[in-house]
């Protein structure tokens, strides 16, 4: 079997979870025998291929999506779609922008067929894997598209977390304790409500990873007047550094801050490090994270804050590793994955 991986082209100019949930895929189905490409758009050829697994459901996709079902090969489709209505609150940008927004997401409200670059995408899909079953019932809700077509593909985590230790990154950030966030700095990831909830914790030191998205930049600045003196901003650090796991091994709390996360692989990776763990509502995290994480709205900061101390405050429980581990590896991912591109449902 022989799969071509493809995403947009801007996908890793600025990685985060979708491109890492990409490659570790890969490397996991290389594991379980299954030919993976990263697709060469100047020297491949789609025909040479059984399946095109796309990443995202951008319509920069579609093009190559076209091409292999005219040349018969099969296309998955992994769409990392969240729809909030809170977006337009919390996006960059003028009131033309978020009204924009609100106009396209009432559409899609009361018009699921309305054609679009994105649902030409999903239905010219042979499968198509969310993350989650409330994703999986978001899609079919929002783009009029057939549950059948869908079977839900959770995210994974490498067990090599498991491994980490603290000593590299308190040499790195020093001894004293810190409370952990990681993710590009943009509007979505929520950056801005955490540190105003730090800040409500007299002595607390917050050290947020990640470097800012283009086109963002205001934000940042917001987020380092916001966080002056008590905040400390780190680029992104590659996710093979053992910097990264280190900082997860010691933190005293991490926190998935994100206005919605599907449901954010850094807490899983925090998990395994042995980090408290606290995680936003939005998106798909009580479908993941079930009864073993405290959960606070990330609208408002005197919630986050109330949730930071009560995590800080409760002693560590096991129960989120072991969670994890069972549930929610890159092996298990992969099988699964496996399984579907040879079963070939005969109703699709």
């Amino acid at each position: 079997m022989r799969v071509a991986f493809f995403t947009y082209p801007s996908a890793f100019q600025n990685v985060g979870g979708g491109e890492i949930l990409l490659l570790k895929l890969r490397e996991y189905l290389i594991k379980e025998g299954v030919e993976v490409d990263l697709f060469d758009t100047w020297n491949a050829s789609i025909k040479d291929y059984d399946w095109l697994h796309v990443f995202g459901s951008v319509k920069d996709c579609l093009a190559l999506v076209e091409v292999a079902k005219k040349r018969n090969v099969r296309v998955a489709i992994t769409p990392l779609l969240w729809s909030d209505v809170r977006r337009a609150f919390f996006t960059h940008g003028s009131l033309l922008t978020k009204a924009d927004f609100l106009i396209r997401h009432g559409v899609k409200w009361a018009w699921p067929a309305f054609p679009s670059a994105r649902r030409k995408l999903l239905i010219s899909s042979d499968l198509i894997f969310p993350n989650s079953d409330i994703e999986k019932r978001q899609i079919a809700r929002l783009f009029a598209v057939d549950s059948s077509r869908m079977r839900v593909v959770p995210n994974g985590v490498d067990r090599d977390f498991l491994n980490a230790t603290p000593e590299i990154a308190r040499q790195r950030f020093g001894k004293e304790p810190f409370i952990l966030g990681v993710g590009r700095v943009e509007p979505r990831k929520n950056q801005l409500n955490l540190i105003r909830a730090v800040k409500k914790i007299p002595g607390k030191r917050l050290i947020l990873i990640g470097s800012p998205v283009s086109g963002y930049e205001e934000y940042f600045e917001t987020c380092q007047k916001e966080g002056k003196g008590f905040t400390e901003f780190i680029p992104t650090i590659p996710h093979s550094d053992p910097l990264l796991k280190s900082a997860y091994a010691a933190c005293e709390l991490f926190v998935l801050q994100g206005w919605f996360e599907t449901p954010g692989l850094v807490a899983f990776e925090a998990a395994l490090a042995g980090a408290k763990v606290i995680v936003t509502s939005g998106g798909s995290t009580r479908e993941y994270f079930q009864d073993h994480a405290l959960y606070f709205n990330p609208a408002d900061p005197e919630d986050i804050s109330l949730k930071i101390k009560t995590a800080l405050a409760s002693p560590f429980s096991e129960a989120l590793k072991k969670h994890v581990l069972e549930h929610y590896t890159w092996e298990k991912v992969a099988q699964v994955t496996r399984r579907l591109y040879e079963e070939r449902p005969l109703s699709l």
